[in-house]
């Protein structure tokens, strides 16, 4: 049973995906665009966003409908106290009617231009939906490619304190230090063990939560590409990209998809008003309608049509008392549009604030960088002298524990700094609106 459950989930694992027309092989790292393009392609709330989408446009075509004509046919077999049961010409009747609104004073387009704003807000909400999507694949890829970089460091600390630990018991077998100072260094080995066993459980959490916003079954086990930015960091100097405050206010003021589906609501409801406004005008409609009676019994195809007849009709309908129920519709309608201006004027504020705490955290983010590599550099030369004054013994074994804590504070802040810029930049690209998928 095992093995067969082994095989299945090797099967999974090996599965080729399409994620809009593009083969993805889980055996090989997925790029970070390859993560969201399968997302989109994966995720329930990208699948009921996309019904909506189709659900709107529907809506838009009942509305155009209604400039077409109704053309209704109707057949019908009767019989009655006055009408014997039988398949005479009084048991039959057969009916073609037809209808058209001629003149509405712009109902119909109101109707249809309130269909068409409502599927313009449904489409802002959807590109709500997917930028929330990728910035959450995001930040998730990061939190994964930053968990594996703390292993990578943790491992690397583990190396050093297991020297540590063999330098101070070849001192201690010299005469040269004290079983202290082998045991400070066996304590500092098997806390740097519990450290690369906590990253690599964050690891798994982190891989556990990509997986699962990338809408894939719980059992793959993927690998991701690494960014190339880390590396420019390391080696050189990360390629900083400028942001204007103000710039970055007004572009999200203009495409924030959450502003520009209030703005939708907004035009919803001026044509709810305007809708309101219309129903207390007359309405034009013509009617037309042809009546076939049938000779006798049930008719063949040489039968004749013994008698039909027909008529045509225009009505003008006008409103004339309802006891102020369209009154109160259009002030309904009044109040809808001041709450929906209120509700713009309301979150243009709340963003404009959300831009500036996000450039101000990407702005630290950029600053924590330089820092973060001036750390390293230094706590790497003071572990180098420290651990060369022990070994000449002209220290004690504390300052080596002392230097190495600060050279692995250090690496870790270097991780950390790299991958909050690279956050903090994805969270300003979202607030202003501006996230897309990365290659």
């Amino acid at each position: 049973m095992w093995k067969v459950s082994f095989s299945i989930i090797m099967l999974i694992g090996l599965l080729i995906c399409v994620a809009n027309g593009e083969e993805v092989d889980f055996t090989q790292p997925l790029t970070l665009g390859q993560c969201i393009r399968i997302a989109i392609e994966q995720s329930p709330n990208m699948k009921t966003a996309n019904l909506d989408l189709i659900s709107s446009g529907l809506s838009v075509k009942d509305a155009k409908a209604k400039y077409y004509p109704s053309i209704n046919a109707n057949a019908q077999y009767q019989f009655s106290k006055r009408v014997d049961f039988g398949f005479n010409e009084d048991n039959y009747d057969a009916q073609i009617s037809a209808s058209y609104q001629i003149w509405d004073h712009g109902k119909r387009k109101t109707s249809l231009n309130q269909a068409k704003a409502s599927a313009k807000a449904t489409q802002t909400d959807y590109d709500r939906t997917i930028q929330s999507l990728i910035f959450d694949v995001t930040n998730a890829y990061y939190n994964l490619l930053q968990a594996e970089k703390i292993i990578a460091v943790d491992e690397k600390l583990l190396e050093i304190s297991k020297r540590n630990v063999e330098k101070a018991e070849e001192f201690l077998k010299n005469g040269k230090t004290t079983p202290a100072d082998v045991a400070s260094a066996k304590v500092q080995q098997s806390n740097d063990e519990l450290a690369l066993i906590n990253a690599q459980n964050n690891q798994k959490l982190a891989q556990a939560r990509l997986v699962n916003l990338m809408g894939l079954d719980k059992s793959i086990s993927i690998k991701i590409q690494d960014d190339p930015d880390y590396d420019l960091y390391l080696q050189s100097n990360l390629i900083k990209k400028e942001f204007s405050l103000d710039d970055s206010i007004a572009k999200a003021i203009q495409n924030r998809p959450e502003l520009n589906s209030l703005r939708a609501r907004l035009n919803i409801a001026e044509l709810s008003l305007r809708q309101a406004q219309l129903d207390r005008l007359p309405v034009l409609t013509a009617e037309y309608n042809y009546n076939l009676l049938f000779g006798a019994g049930i008719p063949k195809r040489d039968d004749p049509i013994v008698d039909n007849n027909w008529n045509a009709s225009a009505r003008l309908s006008f409103p004339i008392f309802d006891g102020g129920v369209s009154k109160r519709r259009q002030q309904n309608a009044e109040i809808s549009v001041e709450q929906s201006k209120e509700n713009i004027r309301s979150r243009e504020q709340a963003i404009a604030l959300e831009v500036q705490q996000e450039y101000f955290s990407f702005e630290r983010a950029v600053k924590s960088l330089d820092i973060a590599k001036e750390q390293v550099n230094n706590a790497t030369l003071s572990l180098d002298v420290t651990q060369g004054r022990y070994e000449q013994g002209m220290t004690i074994f504390l300052d080596v524990l002392s230097a190495q804590a600060r050279y692995a504070q250090a690496l870790i802040n270097q991780v950390n700094a790299f991958y909050n810029y690279k956050i903090a930049e994805k969270s300003l690209k979202k607030v202003i609106g501006d996230l897309r998928i990365e290659e």
